[in-house]
């Protein structure tokens, strides 16, 4: 693998994108690409190869302390229920945040979407910790609190006595006593069993997570399931199986009540913003705690955490998995790869699914999620943290990009640069004209022409009081090429053609799987055999003789992609014939062959073999692990992997006692069968003929059992018409019949 010379040959990119480190966890970085989209907000995507070879993607936020862009902590609309990640968008905007990404949060309770851990919205305390931890953001810097407790007090002021709850805003169980504010639910407490209820007027001071209220009691319930909550009220419960009937006795109505609040963590307490998490993976620079983690999740998954370095800059990592391009990480790589950027507190999140990284990308409208959630559309979540500009949008440009950042192009050849601006509030606005310069390649007239060595180039922006700057990678070498027809887009890989046919080539490569820039230039073709003709932009024409054979080659970025060409054969029997159409199309395809170079044989009969052979190439000819099973079909034999499709999925069962027949003729009956039962393989989902339709010939009573729903379902789709003698179903399939079945069930499909 040649894992080294990248790293080796990457690292000035590493250094000259003042990138973050990597290598502890998931493994050395390859690939890192760098965004400033603000002071102290910063934008990176980076992948990593580990010693096995493995591939794993992430996406980071960097956010320093004094930065115009700071986070906050939004818990949905109510506590119950959730969003995906651009509906909380949406919603934090109708509120007038200026939003420029989010992330998400703590993790849910699957039917509730109800958060698992603590809340506070701008100081009010929304939801309980219940043995979670926390992390809380106040100016732009985090606090995470390992296992914090808040104790909610309600004492009567007028009939004595007290109950404390440290339950707010969660799904009540039958033990304790539970709290509801008017932030949980705009339908009702959802609870689901009988209990009793104690409506609270607020009078006045909010719920946070160290102070007082004052509250009137105004309603009392018993045996009800659920109670609507209200604006400006509590409702304070417990469920009949709690036991709970003495705190119950406590109230009466009218009865005036102070809620008092004490976080056990008072630094947390202090916290504008606060979400719950899962476990604290790092504290104090050392992995924390690791045999208390949870164990369910510490595989290999997407993720989403938050690492804190000591200056207090705050990393929000997003990291891809369950996909070829990203396997993802367990939570000790996880862990590893954040202490390596420095972090010494490091909290994990909500991942799998729910991992998604939204922003507002210059050059764009509205948000992109620049990862790939791994359930191929975004989840919906119970909480996020939501990046937050300070300052208002202006409309002017302040902050210049590079449309192609940490694109790679391959050396020597052009790029037409594309340029984006955004105001101070990271809005897209007009680009004016940029000036911009090359620390490596030359730029001219807006056109980028990469050096002839490999390396990173830093372009750098300007237009007026706006500036940025973008990275473009130069390589000599690309990883694979991907040759596909002009015009269909198909991949091309081996052709028939007829003389003076002609198709165009499309070549792209791809270097650490992302496209390469490359000049049309850089591509060659070479035409082995006595084929045709390729002009240097990739038209070739057939020019040769029937049946002849050879290669088009196609050249670039340090690569070769052979397509392998062979001209149509004349076949002298099939001039005129009236399956001379079927024919062509089945030996263009690469499913028939003639018996000879010059002849296809119509009205030879089909072996049994043969047709499953067909039926096999139609079908793609998908890998086959195992053998046949039937003694009489050696592995060696050309049809073997074949038949052993055909019995793996059910096209064949034999002729019984372990035997294929392989050389036996095929009967029509057998053809109808076979092919019936291939439609699903061949892409065609029908639904079975009416056997009625056997009927309307005249030898309809010679058909067998077996083969009578497969006739009469080719039947009604048009693929068998019979003849004036009938159905014929005991005689021989010929070559032609053959033809004219299989090709009209290719077009079905």
């Amino acid at each position: 693998m040649k894992k080294r010379l990248l790293c080796l040959i990457l690292a000035c990119m590493l250094l000259s994108t003042c990138a973050l480190a990597y290598g502890s966890g998931t493994g050395e970085a390859v690939y890192v690409n760098r965004t400033d989209l603000a002071g102290g907000f910063t934008y990176e995507n980076a992948f990593c190869y580990s010693s096995s070879g493995s591939r794993n993607e992430s996406f980071i936020i960097e956010n320093s302390p004094g930065s115009s862009v700071y986070p906050i902590v939004l818990a949905c609309d109510t506590i119950y229920g959730g969003m995906n990640i651009k509906t909380m968008i949406n919603y934090a905007e109708s509120l007038g945040y200026n939003v420029v990404g989010a992330v998400n949060a703590d993790f849910g309770y699957s039917q509730t979407l109800i958060p698992c851990g603590m809340v506070v919205e701008d100081g009010i305390y929304k939801s309980s910790p219940e043995g979670c931890a926390a992390v809380g953001f106040t100016d732009g810097r985090a606090y995470a609190s390992v296992k914090p407790e808040v104790y909610i007090t309600l004492e009567n002021e007028d009939g004595g006595g007290a109950v404390t709850t440290t339950h707010l805003n969660k799904t009540r169980t039958d033990s304790g006593v539970w709290l509801y504010s008017e932030y949980f639910s705009t339908v009702s407490t959802r609870t689901s069993s009988s209990g009793w209820y104690v409506r609270l007027k607020v009078l006045s001071g909010e719920l946070t997570l160290d102070g007082q209220m004052q509250l009137e009691v105004t309603e009392l319930v018993e045996g009800e399931k659920s109670v609507g909550i209200g604006e400006g009220y509590l409702i304070l419960t417990a469920s009949d199986a709690a036991g709970e009937e003495a705190a119950f006795s406590k109230f009466e109505v009218g009865d005036r009540v102070t809620l008092s609040t004490e976080c056990s963590d008072a630094q947390l307490a202090a916290q504008d913003w606060v979400t719950g998490s899962g476990n604290i993976l790092v504290k104090d620079g050392a992995i924390f705690e690791e045999e208390r983690w949870n164990s369910t999740i510490t595989g290999v998954n997407p993720r989403t955490a938050i690492g804190i370095k000591p200056d207090g800059t705050v990393i929000y990592l997003v990291n891809d998995g369950r996909s070829t391009s990203s396997r993802g990480s367990t939570l000790r790589q996880l862990a590893d790869d954040l202490l390596s950027m420095g972090c010494t507190t490091v909290m994990n999140l909500d991942g799998g699914g729910s991992s998604a990284l939204a922003l507002r990308m210059p050059g764009t409208e509205g948000f992109t999620v620049v990862n790939s959630p791994s359930d191929g559309s975004l989840r919906s979540c119970c909480s996020y943290i939501l990046f937050i500009s300070k300052n208002a949008p202006t409309g002017g440009a302040r902050n210049l990009f590079l449309s192609q950042n940490g694109a790679y192009v391959l050396a020597g050849s052009s790029v037409e640069l594309g340029f984006a601006a955004t105001d101070n509030a990271l809005r897209t606005v007009e680009t004016p004209s940029v000036t911009a310069s090359a620390s490596r390649g030359s730029i001219s007239g807006g056109v980028y022409t990469a050096p002839a060595s490999a390396g990173t180039d830093t372009i750098r922006l300007s237009s007026g009081s706006a500036y940025g700057s973008g990275t473009l990678h130069v390589i000599t070498k690309a990883d694979s090429l991907s040759v596909t027809d002009a015009g269909t887009g198909a991949v091309l890989s081996s052709l028939v053609l007829e003389k003076g046919e002609s198709f165009s080539v499309d070549v792209a490569a791809r270097y650490l799987l992302r496209e390469v820039y490359m000049d049309d230039s850089a591509v060659t073709y070479a035409v082995s055999g006595s084929i045709g003709t390729v002009t240097k932009d990739g038209l070739f024409t057939a020019t040769g003789s029937p049946g002849a054979e050879g290669k088009l080659t196609v050249a670039a970025a340090g690569l070769s992609y052979d397509i392998t060409i062979k001209l149509e054969s004349d076949f002298a029997d099939m001039a005129g014939h009236w399956a001379e159409s079927y024919v062509k199309a089945l030996f263009k395809a690469g499913i028939v062959t003639g018996v000879s170079d010059t002849e296809f044989g119509p009205e030879l009969s089909m072996k049994r073999c043969d047709f499953v052979l067909m039926l096999y190439r139609a079908a793609g000819s998908p890998a086959v692990s195992e053998g046949s099973g039937f003694a009489d079909v050696p592995d060696s034999a050309y049809y073997a992997s074949a038949v052993a499709w055909a019995y793996k999925n059910g096209v064949t069962q034999g002729k019984g006692e372990g035997q294929f027949a392989p050389t036996d003729t095929l009967t029509r009956q057998e053809g109808f069968t076979f092919l019936y039962r291939a439609l699903g393989l061949l892409g065609l989902s029908v639904r079975d003929g009416d056997v009625s339709l056997l009927e309307g010939f005249a030898d309809s009573a010679s058909v067998a059992d077996w083969a009578r729903t497969p006739a009469a379902t080719l039947i009604s789709l048009g693929i068998v018409q019979g003849s004036d003698t009938g159905l014929m179903p005991g005689s021989s399939l010929t070559r032609a019949q053959m033809a004219k079945m299989l090709q009209s069930a290719i077009e079905l499909a």
